[in-house]
């Protein structure tokens, strides 16, 4: 690993990724989970006022994200917004819902508006929770993208070959390698978000609601390791092909990265292409096996501060363990390996990736102190009991 500028910008992308995942991933299984414990109305909206003051604030992780990717990889972010925009543009509208659903659900108190408001928020948990996943499983199981300078077309850049629906539906294919990664990884995302929204409800709410959540993630824990360790050993499995050997050069690698390559090329074909960092990975996998096993001793014992860090560790050593096993590889082509969009030749000039460095170690720090006193301000335990007294206390009060 080249310690540059394109390899700082990719680490500090995966950096906002997992803050986004850990952040608003809680919201998410929250969310999730908004669909089956509560049994009334005034648990629900105790489920809403524990994420209330923090939900919005969560999302500028994504944004952030999203920004960075446009400036620092503009090539990445031109193939991947194209090619992935049906879905893309589903987990936009869910975004939109959700966060109306927390604003106007509880301005009225009928029942038929409720209860849309109630789905609107379950559904806008639900689909981008196993959207995330699917699209990361996506991305690592390998894309049909060109790079058209191959073929004598420096204009048009990267493109996936693709076209709606068949871009879509092929992101949930089983049938292709991509698509079933990213199936797997999607589902295990989906339990994870669960899990993660258990710990923070732990953490935060008290009362029989906790119990159900418990119950639920419980359950949810073996399926959850197993289908974390298959996706250890699918991804362990996935190979590249190199459609020209000759053409490797347009991956615009350092030698000395284009060398680290050549132990895993066998024909041609790049064998365990996600894995060629196997002692780091291994220790990351584990070491989010035994968080997961920890996760389930400190949520018997209601001890929601560590479940949090423990679920919060899983986010950030499997998007490690990912990213140790992509690098320097942004998105990889199913077409060929020649054609796939690395950290070099997807990046933005130097000027550019300089400036925006300086710009985040200005304002980022800024973005998380300011969220660490949000979390300080609001991280006091709530109950049924007490939201009803408050309520009864003033009607009128600006509760979720």
């Amino acid at each position: 690993m080249n310690f540059d500028l394109q390899t700082i910008w990719f680490i500090l992308i995966g950096v906002l990724l997992i803050a986004y995942l850990i952040t608003d991933g809680f919201d998410f299984g929250v969310g999730i989970l908004y669909g089956f414990i509560p049994k009334n109305d005034i648990e629900k909206r105790v489920l809403l006022n524990s994420v209330g003051p923090v939900w919005d604030g969560n999302e500028v992780w994504l944004i952030t994200a999203g920004a960075a990717v446009f400036a620092a990889f503009p090539e990445a972010y031109a193939a991947l917004f194209s090619g992935l925009y049906i879905a893309l543009f589903i987990v936009l509208v869910c975004l939109i819902f959700r966060a109306c659903a927390f604003e106007f659900r509880s301005k009225e108190p009928s029942p038929g508006w409720r209860n849309f408001w109630d789905k609107a928020l379950f559904i806008g948990s639900a689909l981008p929770a196993l959207l995330i996943g699917v699209a990361i499983g996506n991305v690592l199981g390998g894309l049909p993208i060109i790079n058209s300078a191959i073929y004598g077309d420096y204009l048009s850049g990267f493109v996936y070959t693709e076209k709606f629906p068949i871009n879509f539906l092929n992101l949930i294919n089983p049938f292709t390698q991509h698509g079933f990664y990213g199936l797997l990884i999607g589902i295990a995302g989906f339990i994870f978000f669960i899990l993660h929204g258990v710990s923070w409800l732990v953490w935060k709410v008290e009362g029989k609601l906790v119990d159900r959540a418990i119950n639920i993630a419980k359950k949810l824990i073996l399926p959850f390791i197993v289908l974390f360790i298959l996706c250890a050993i699918v991804g362990y499995g996935i190979s590249f092909k190199i459609g020209d050997p000759s053409k490797l050069s347009y991956l615009a690698l350092p030698n000395n990265l284009l060398e680290s390559l050549k132990p895993y090329i066998h024909g041609n074909t790049i064998v365990h292409a996600l894995f060629r960092f196997p002692t780091i990975q291994t220790i990351l996998i584990v070491l989010a096996i035994i968080c997961t096993l920890l996760f389930y001793r400190h949520i018997s014992t209601r001890n929601g501060k560590c479940a949090f860090a423990d679920t919060a560790l899983i986010a950030a050593l499997g998007t490690l363990a990912g990213a140790f096993g992509a690098y320097p590889l942004l998105v990889p082509s199913s077409i060929g390996i020649e054609h796939s969009i690395t950290v070099y030749n997807g990046s933005a000039s130097t000027l550019t990736l300089t400036v925006m460095l300086l710009a985040a170690l200005i304002f980022v720090p800024i973005v998380i102190a300011y969220q660490t006193w949000v979390y300080k301000m609001f991280l006091y335990k709530i109950s049924v009991e007490e939201l009803e007294k408050e309520l009864k206390a003033e009607p009128d009060a600006e509760a979720y």
